[in-house]
């Protein structure tokens, strides 16, 4: 099933696909408990990332949420955590700022606050290790390509999304860098069309940038607010049987959190 930095799903079950949970520990158990009801064999949740950083430091329940996440990648092989920006700014040592706000400063206050002087560098250090872990991107067999963010540009075979960390975790890796922070400004349509003939996909599902549940560019390419966003959360339950070949046969399948 996986592939280096890809995760490959055969033509079985469903995929339930969420985003962009930043902190909100509220949303994320919410989340869980439709697993928890979606939850049988050959079903699989995938978690696109971002799953760390909420907006202010009083409600941020990064950390108990990257807990549970970590325990979950470790012991469910159906459930698939992927790379976001947030968790690669943790690795390269970046800031990253959000409306002002230093998130980077703020989960170092978070971590220490949490494991005091003595277990807060051993704590970031095994959260890093976990990060560098984590898949890039899922493919599945009815040809969705689902990720952070991106497309990419200029990527020229599959197997440069399965070794797309070989050249590290920094912003000079330009691919994994888009891969993970490329928003729809940054994408053309010859792009986006481009990189899914690359890659033999019909369509594309990221989260990342903040919409009202979902926003659909190019007919192909399919952005989902699930937790941070600017209205409604949404998520997608991803037949993994049926073919997809257009977008209104991807949009039967968003869901809202009501």
């Amino acid at each position: 099933m996986y592939s280096e930095k890809l995760v490959e799903l055969p033509r079985k079950g469903k995929a339930i696909i969420i985003t962009d949970i930043h902190g909100n520990l509220t949303d994320f158990k919410r989340f869980i408990h439709i697993w928890d009801e979606f939850d049988y064999e050959d079903n699989h949740l995938i978690f696109t990332g971002d799953f760390i950083h909420a907006m202010g430091m009083e409600n941020d329940k990064s950390i108990e949420i990257l807990e549970y996440i970590k325990f979950l990648y470790e012991n469910f092989p159906n459930i698939h955590i992927l790379l976001g920006n947030h968790e690669w700014a943790t690795i390269s040592q970046k800031p990253v700022f959000k409306a002002g706000i230093n998130q980077t400063f703020n989960f170092d206050t978070l971590l220490l606050k949490k494991f005091g002087e003595n277990l807060c560098r051993e704590k970031m250090e095994e959260y890093i290790e976990f990060f560098k872990k984590l898949p890039i991107a899922v493919r599945t067999d009815n040809k969705i390509f689902i990720s952070h963010a991106g497309p990419p540009t200029n990527i020229k075979s599959l197997d440069e999304i399965k070794n797309i960390t070989d050249d590290g975790f920094n912003s000079d890796n330009t691919q994994l860098f888009q891969m993970l922070w490329n928003r729809q400004d940054n994408i053309s349509k010859g792009d986006l069309n481009s990189f899914l003939d690359t890659v033999d996909c019909n369509m594309m599902i990221v989260g990342h940038t903040p919409v009202d549940g979902i926003k659909l560019l190019y007919k192909k390419l399919l952005i989902v607010s699930s937790s941070y966003g600017k209205g409604k959360k949404a998520y997608v339950e991803l037949d993994l049987e049926k073919d997809i070949k257009r977008s209104k046969d991807l949009l039967k399948m968003v869901k809202y959190l009501k």
